[in-house]
């Protein structure tokens, strides 16, 4: 039995599981939303710090407890562009999530680029801290985990249509694991200069126009207008292949939550942009 233990705990969110809670139940009072049967989403990958309200927002709106199939990027660029992991336990601070074998398996049968691979996965923080708000809504949390590292589009539409294959007559939401434009120089993504409601305002839109792509469930115009802006969206292929996946079923998007760091760094030299988003 493959066991991965956390890496991103006492990093990017609490490692002492009472800490962990009332940090969760913080946002989650805060997040004020509908209960809905959703099929896919998008939620950020940061510091719960800085995205926990996104966070909230998308897992608060959780009507029951599926499977879930969770895409995130490769950060760290070790392992395959494509990998998912077909069996295993992932722990964090609140206990153990069982990966769902079953559609494990019957996704990577489906596709061409699916590599199963633990490399990838193991030093890799954007699956894991979505983990610990899944746990706190539910007894039992089973999964998938799937790492993209392509920048190839024929890459997400095969995985998207392996996944929609896989989860036909199931109960699965997929998660798509993104924070959205990375700004600054660190970033090497400076498109413009000036005063810090410039930059917010430019950030915001290049966001929104995003965002709008994927509640219109389009991954060709989400992907174009990543292209347009030279986007900074880390899950970009996450994104596009959860849309791919669900684009047929999906009846609308909502924009449920967007914040950057900002708000609570209050540096505009370096700002991430978040969105909480679900697809229904």
């Amino acid at each position: 039995m493959i066991i991965r233990n956390p890496i991103a705990a006492g990093y990017f969110y609490p490692r002492d599981p009472s800490d962990l809670r009332v940090t969760i139940e913080k946002f989650m009072r805060r997040a004020k939303v509908d209960k809905e049967v959703i099929l896919g989403a998008v939620a950020p990958h940061a510091g719960y710090i800085y995205c926990g309200e996104p966070q909230a927002y998308v897992y608060n709106s959780i009507i029951e407890n599926p499977t879930f199939v969770i895409i995130g990027p490769n950060h760290t660029g070790l392992g395959s562009n494509a990998s998912i992991m077909c069996e295993g336990i992932w722990n964090t601070p609140f206990g153990s999530c069982r990966i769902d074998s079953e559609i494990a398996r019957k996704i990577l049968g489906n596709s061409r680029f699916l590599k199963e691979d633990i490399h990838s996965q193991t030093q890799e923080h954007s699956i894991e801290v979505q983990l610990p708000w899944l746990q706190y809504k539910f007894n039992s949390v089973k999964f998938i985990p799937i790492v993209i590292g392509s920048d190839d589009k024929e890459v997400y539409k095969d995985i998207g249509y392996a996944i929609k294959k896989a989860i036909e007559m199931t109960k699965t939401i997929v998660v798509a694991s993104s924070d959205f434009t990375h700004y600054g120089y660190v970033y090497d993504y400076v498109p413009v200069t000036g005063s810090p409601e410039t930059i917010l305002k430019y950030v915001e839109n290049v966001d929104k126009e995003a965002a709008k792509a994927i509640c219109e469930r389009n991954p060709d115009k989400f992907l174009n207008v990543v292209e347009k802006y030279s986007a900074t969206i880390c899950g970009k292929g996450a994104i596009a292949t959860m849309l791919y996946a669900l684009k047929e079923n999906a009846l609308k998007g909502r924009l449920l939550k967007y914040s950057t760091s900002y708000e609570v760094s209050k540096d505009a030299n370096s700002l991430v942009g978040y969105a909480g988003i679900i697809l229904i």
